[in-house]
C-alpha cells in the first residue's frame, strides 16, 4: 500500500463519518423535536461561557396609590451558563497493509467501513453522555422527580409531566430505555409509526404526540441493591434540554511500524464536542477542564442557575 493509499483511507474514513454524521444529526434533532440538540460549534478552550440576564422575581407588586413609604429594590442581575467541553477518541485500529492486499480489498473500502462505524458510535456516544449529565443535573431538583412504585406506564409519565404543572406542554420529548417502553406498550398503546432508526437508537411517537426516543442508553439504568428490583429512568425534555455542540476538531493519525512478522499499521482519531444542560452550569472548579464520566455524572458538579424549575431542561422518571 502506497503512500497515497494512506491519504485516501484517512480521507475516505473521515467524509464517510463526517456525512453520515451531518445527516443522521439532522434526523434526529427534527425526530425529537428540538428537546436533544446536536449541532456544530467550534467552541475554543475548555468551556463555552454565555452571559444571560436573570429574572427578576417579584417584579411586580401591589402599589398603594396614596402610601409615601419606601419600596425595596431589585437588582438585574447576570448569569453565566456553562458547558464543558468533553474530549473523545479512539483506540488504535489494526489495519496492516498486507491484510488488505491478502483480501484484495481497497482502501477506499476501508475507510467507510470505518467512517460509518465511527459515526455510529460517536453519535451513541454523545447521545449516551448527554443522558448521563441530564440525569445528574435534574435529580437534584426533587420537586422534578417523580418515583413511580411500579413498571413504567403512561400513569407514570402523567404524574412526572405534571411536575412542569401549567408548563407541561413545554415538555416535547421522552427518552426512555426498551425495558420501559415494553411495559408502556404491554398497557395497550399502540403506535405503527417509526420515525427515525440509526444504530441502537430508535425514535418512535406515542399517542400524545410526544415522541419516545427508545435507546438502552447504560444511563437509564441502575442496578438494583441487595436483591432490589432495577431502576430505569426516563427524561421528560424540554426544547432545548440537552445542547450537544460538535467542535469540527476531528484528528487522525495512521502509524506505521517495521520489526514484527508483518508490517504493523493503526490507524487512530480523536475529537471533542461541548456539552451543556439547560437551566444549569458546568461547576468549572469542582468539575474541572476534559472530565471523566465520573465527574460528568456527578450531580454536584451542575450548578442550578434558573430561577424557576419550570425553566429547567424537564422532568425525571424513575420507574421499576
Amino acid at each position: 500500500m502506497a503512500l497515497s493509499d494512506l491519504a485516501v483511507f484517512s480521507e475516505y474514513a473521515y467524509t464517510a463519518m463526517t456525512e453520515m454524521q451531518d445527516q443522521q444529526v439532522q434526523l434526529f434533532n427534527t425526530a425529537t423535536r428540538g428537546g436533544i440538540v446536536l449541532q456544530t460549534g467550534n467552541h475554543q478552550g475548555d468551556y463555552s461561557e454565555q452571559a444571560i440576564w436573570a429574572k427578576i422575581s417579584g417584579l411586580v407588586r401591589r402599589r398603594n396609590a396614596y402610601g409615601s413609604g419606601t419600596v425595596a429594590e431589585k437588582e438585574l442581575q447576570h448569569l453565566v451558563d456553562t458547558t464543558v467541553k468533553v474530549a473523545a477518541g479512539t483506540p488504535p485500529v489494526r489495519i496492516d497493509p498486507g491484510m488488505l492486499k491478502w483480501i484484495q480489498r481497497s482502501p477506499e473500502e476501508a475507510g467507510v467501513v470505518v467512517g460509518r462505524q465511527l459515526a455510529e458510535d460517536s453519535i451513541a456516544d454523545m447521545l449516551n453522555t448527554a443522558i448521563l449529565c441530564y440525569v445528574a443535573a435534574i435529580r437534584q431538583v426533587e420537586t422534578l422527580v417523580y418515583e413511580h412504585d411500579g413498571s413504567a406506564s403512561l400513569i407514570a409519565l402523567n404524574k412526572g409531566a405534571s411536575r412542569f404543572g401549567d408548563r407541561a406542554s413545554a415538555l416535547v420529548v421522552w427518552v426512555l430505555h426498551s425495558k420501559s417502553a415494553f411495559d408502556i406498550y404491554g398497557e395497550a398503546l399502540t403506535n405503527a409509526n417509526r420515525l427515525f432508526v440509526f444504530g441502537t437508537v430508535r425514535v418512535i411517537e406515542d399517542g400524545f404526540g410526544r415522541p419516545l426516543v427508545v435507546t438502552d442508553s447504560p444511563y437509564l439504568m441502575e442496578e438494583g441493591e441487595e436483591g432490589a428490583p432495577d431502576k430505569y429512568h426516563i427524561l421528560g425534555l424540554s426544547s432545548g434540554a440537552i445542547l450537544v455542540s460538535q467542535n469540527g476538531d476531528f484528528t487522525d493519525n495512521i502509524e506505521t511500524k517495521n520489526g514484527y512478522e508483518n508490517i504493523i499499521r493503526t490507524y487512530q482519531a480523536e475529537w471533542s464536542y461541548n456539552l451543556g444542560v439547560k437551566g444549569f452550569s458546568w461547576d468549572k472548579t469542582n468539575g474541572g477542564k476534559s472530565p471523566t464520566n465520573a465527574a460528568l455524572g456527578t450531580s454536584a458538579n451542575w450548578i442550578r442557575y434558573a430561577t424557576s424549575d419550570k425553566d429547567l431542561a424537564g422532568v425525571l422518571v424513575t420507574a421499576q
